[in-house]
């Protein structure tokens, strides 16, 4: 019972740590869960635009999402529940391995609290799912002989859901000189995985036209290992040091095992130095390579009581690893932020996903015209726009593009498609992810367009380069609106700008039942306070910055527009500094559509929005005289 006990605890702690990334959806998930999507409903395993284009990495991944799809489960929850039942199942196996003692419950903790492995395992991708079957077929590889067809069939799935999959397999049939005396019939298994594999490649070249995927002419042909993918390395694997640690210090193993056991961290770690790291950092490619290698340890160590000081030194290393967490390219920072936000994340789990590119896409169904072409930089959510055709100038989704980057020809194929009238695209979109200047695209790309939005989130900037101004009927954006959100019902920031795209055009019935359908599914990111009404302001003429119960950092000369209050909603504005207010400083007027004027704030500081008998939205126009403080907060409370 201790066993089961143990293994309970530290699944229940996994889910713990990996509640605040619960919300959180990276865009490249969506490449994936268009393409099961798209070839659910088609039956055509291509892009939206057509093409037959081998834009994932995953395709075991992206098949089983496929099934999801097809049996009608919101893949965009499906994803994660996928992630986080592959890492629970690899906390409760390694837990199963370690002995019933300190020296053996240490390393657990170790990996349970290693950021890393909690964070990938909601975010939707498949990582955790390919270091659970790279962990068993390594553990049946290395195994009883009489397991070793298993093994090498559990590694030739690994190499269908990732690419360096195939390097793991071929190390494993390495191992079949250790499997002589194994029994007759124990080899069917790798026989008839080797020979699934063989057809799935001939099916692939015959579909697809080509054997590299656009993934490796992307991310591989054009880069060489550089010491950028060495300090990734090294910082991912400073934060796992206290399983390292922990491991060594309560069991032995044999120097040739050894060996053997480190061959997948090895094969993971040449993967990101070969790759020049990884733009997703936090472990990403080292995980499975980490986790496979501390479990292989515990199925093949002979555990013995350490002695006091190395059991304190591991629990230190321990402690020191589950506080920091991977941030950028291998550098390190504080986890116990997100410790201390626990409480909160765990009484929200519940109100769906988020994705950081939510008004980008919103922008975009509202403005883009039926049928036109249009050019990102990552297509990923953006790619799956009803009656927008996207052309990726990553070239993960379009061949020509992905080729053009592979002979490092990037450019010259840019001014190809921009030269050619048929070919050049009405709409060209360019993000900076990090930093608040815009992004430093050449002046030749967007020269004859203007700029038709500019989008700023969390430090990040997106640009949208038009040649019209033409949009899309109030019909056509109510059309797209109803098959984003049929796609994607769990997404909680697109529902909302649903609501405020049929508010704006007088649709108010619309707008109400949007707003009243996800009214339980307000994101929990940390832009947010802990009240879900605290998602109060939709549109700024300045960038918006959330700070934990105070509420958006307001400066002079912002006009804010709130979210549509409800019918007969009574609200409240709070304006908050950490100096005194005097009222000869601001000028703040409330402008509602149920007042027939403009309302100044009143000297508490604060202004009541009375109720109205139709929802609507109310702007806010702060100006200042000689105000020179950058602490004034905003927000508002539902009274």
């Amino acid at each position: 019972m201790k066993v089961y006990a143990r293994a309970i605890a530290a699944i229940s702690g996994l889910l713990v740590l990996a509640a605040p990334a619960w919300p959180s959806t990276v865009d490249d998930v969506y490449i994936t869960l268009t393409y099961a999507r798209h070839w659910g409903e088609s039956g055509s395993l291509e892009w939206t635009s057509g093409e037959r284009v081998e834009g994932y990495s995953n395709f075991l991944f992206m098949a089983l999402m496929t099934l999801c799809a097809t049996a009608n489960v919101d893949i965009d929850v499906a994803a994660k529940v996928v992630a986080m039942l592959a890492g629970c199942g690899l906390v409760a196996y390694f837990s199963h391995k370690l002995p019933m003692s300190l020296s053996g419950t240490i390393p657990l903790i170790a990996l349970v609290s290693w950021a890393p492995l909690s964070h990938w395992s909601v975010i939707g991708l498949e990582g955790t799912l390919y270091t659970a079957l790279l962990c068993g077929g390594w553990v049946y590889t290395l195994g009883r002989p009489s397991r070793w067809g298993v093994g090498i069939a559990l590694l030739s799935m690994a190499s269908l859901t990732r690419p360096e999959g195939a390097l793991h397999l071929l190390a494993g049939l390495s191992t079949h000189y250790r499997k002589v005396d194994s029994p007759p019939g124990s080899r069917w298994p790798a026989g008839a995985a080797l020979f699934g594999l063989a057809a799935y490649h001939l099916c692939r070249y015959t579909w697809f036209g080509a054997f590299m995927p656009t993934s490796y002419l992307v991310k591989i042909s054009p880069t060489n290992a550089s010491p950028f993918g060495v300090y990734q390395l090294c910082g991912d694997l400073l934060t796992a040091a206290g399983i390292g640690i922990s491991l060594l210090s309560a069991g032995r193993l044999k120097i040739r095992n050894f060996v053997w056991i480190c061959v997948p961290l090895s094969i993971q770690a040449l993967t990101l130095i070969r790759a020049s790291g990884d733009w997703m950092a936090w472990s990403r490619i080292t995980l499975p390579g980490v986790v496979t290698t501390a479990i292989l340890y515990a199925e093949f160590a002979t555990w013995k009581v350490s002695r006091p000081w190395l059991s304190a030194l591991s629990l230190t290393a321990t402690v020191l690893a589950s506080i920091c967490e991977p941030r950028g390219y291998g550098s390190i920072d504080l986890r116990v932020r997100d410790y201390l936000q626990l409480p909160y994340f765990i009484s929200h789990f519940q109100h769906g996903i988020d994705t950081p590119v939510a008004e980008d896409v919103s922008w975009a169904i509202d403005n883009i015209p039926y049928d036109a072409k249009g050019m990102a930089v990552d297509v990923g959510i953006l790619g799956d726009i009803p009656r927008f055709s996207l052309i990726d100038m990553r070239g993960l989704t379009h061949r020509p593009a992905a080729e053009a980057i592979a002979c490092h020809n990037e450019e010259d194929w840019l001014n190809r498609q921009l030269a050619n009238d048929a070919r050049k695209p009405m709409f060209i979109r360019v993000a900076r992810w990090s930093g608040e200047t815009a992004s430093d695209q050449p002046g030749w790309l967007t020269l004859g367009y203007h700029l038709a939005a500019e989008l700023r989130y969390g430090g990040g900037i997106i640009e949208w380069f038009s040649t019209t101004d033409a949009r899309p009927s109030v019909a056509e954006r109510q059309e797209r609106w109803d098959e984003v959100l049929r796609r994607h019902p769990a997404h909680p920031f697109l529902q909302w700008h649903a609501a405020l795209s049929a508010a704006d055009v007088g649709n108010l019935s619309r707008a109400q039942d949007l707003l009243f359908a996800g009214a339980r599914k307000w994101p929990t990111m940390a832009e947010f306070s802990s009240s879900t009404q605290s998602v109060a302001i939709t549109q700024s003429s300045k960038e918006l910055r959330w700070t934990a119960s105070r509420g958006f950092k307001a400066e002079c000369g912002t006009k804010l527009r709130t979210r549509m209050l409800s019918e007969k909603e009574s609200t409240e504005l709070i304006l908050e500094s950490t100096e005194e207010l005097r009222t000869s400083k601001f000028t703040v007027e409330i402008l509602d559509p149920c007042s027939e004027i403009a309302r100044p704030l009143t000297p508490t500081n604060s202004a009541t929005i009375v109720s109205c008998d139709a929802p609507r939205q109310v702007d806010i126009d702060i100006q200042c005289t000689d105000w020179t403080s950058d602490t004034l907060f905003v927000r508002l409370e539902t009274l």
